[in-house]
This record gives structure tokens, sequence and C-alpha cells, in this order.
């Protein structure tokens, strides 16, 4: 083989490489199970229109006590809502209830506020009442 064709197989190599990786990281994509955080991001941007641009926000601690599903929504709202510091505990002037944070029969740890908003996924934003 000339010297000069050198160049043309290896740029053919490199497409053959490149084609075969796309199509790997493609049928890789397909394969994944379905994330949510990118919806719950969304979901909880809602709330930033009624919170004050910065600050501390409470966060209702599950009645049941923490799962990877309530773990990754409350990380969700902490994502979404930053620069405002989402805390675990009702002792800031807005608490976020996440969707079956509450208990059913009824909340007491909700006593002092007052709902401002729920979200169509279930999610709630109160404040306290002075």
């Amino acid at each position: 083989m000339r010297v000069g064709h050198w160049p043309h197989v290896f740029g053919g190599v490199v497409l053959v490489w490149c084609l075969v990786m796309a199509a790997a990281a493609l049928q890789a994509a397909r394969v994944r199970p379905h994330d949510p955080m990118g919806e719950q991001d969304a979901t909880f941007r809602a709330f930033a229109i009624y919170l004050p641009p910065s600050g501390t926000i409470g966060y209702l601690q599950p009645y049941n006590g923490w799962n990877e599903a309530s773990v990754r929504t409350h990380y969700a709202a902490q994502y979404s809502l930053a620069p405002r510091v989402i805390l675990e505990g009702e002792a800031h002037e807005f608490l976020i209830v996440a969707n079956g944070a509450d208990q059913p029969n009824g909340e007491p740890r909700l006593a002092g506020f007052i709902a401002v908003v729920t979200l169509p996924e279930g999610h709630r934003l109160f404040r306290r009442f002075p």
C-alpha cells in the first residue's frame, strides 16, 4: 500500500469506530430505566414564584421515615429551588410538604401553617401563619 493511502484508511477506521460507539450509546440509553429527577426538578420550580429569592425553606420529613424515593424528592426540591436551602423541619416561614409525606388522617406538624399552593403532582407549599 502506498503512503498516500494511509490517511484514507485511518479516516475510514475512525469513522467506523465512531458509528459503533454511537450505536452502543444509543442501545445503552434505550435500556436504561427512566429517571424521574428531571420531571421532579420541573415540578418543584413551580414553587419558586411563591418563595423569597434566597434563604432557608423547611421540608416536612415523611411521617413513615425516609426511603429512596423520598430522599430523591428532597434532593430534587433542593436542586430546583437553589440558591434557597431546603432544610428538614418546620422551623421556617415556608414549608414544603411532598406528596405522601404527611399523615393521611391529619398532620399535627402543619399546625400554624396555611396552604399556599398545591401542585398537580400533590406536592404542597405552606407558609407559617402569623
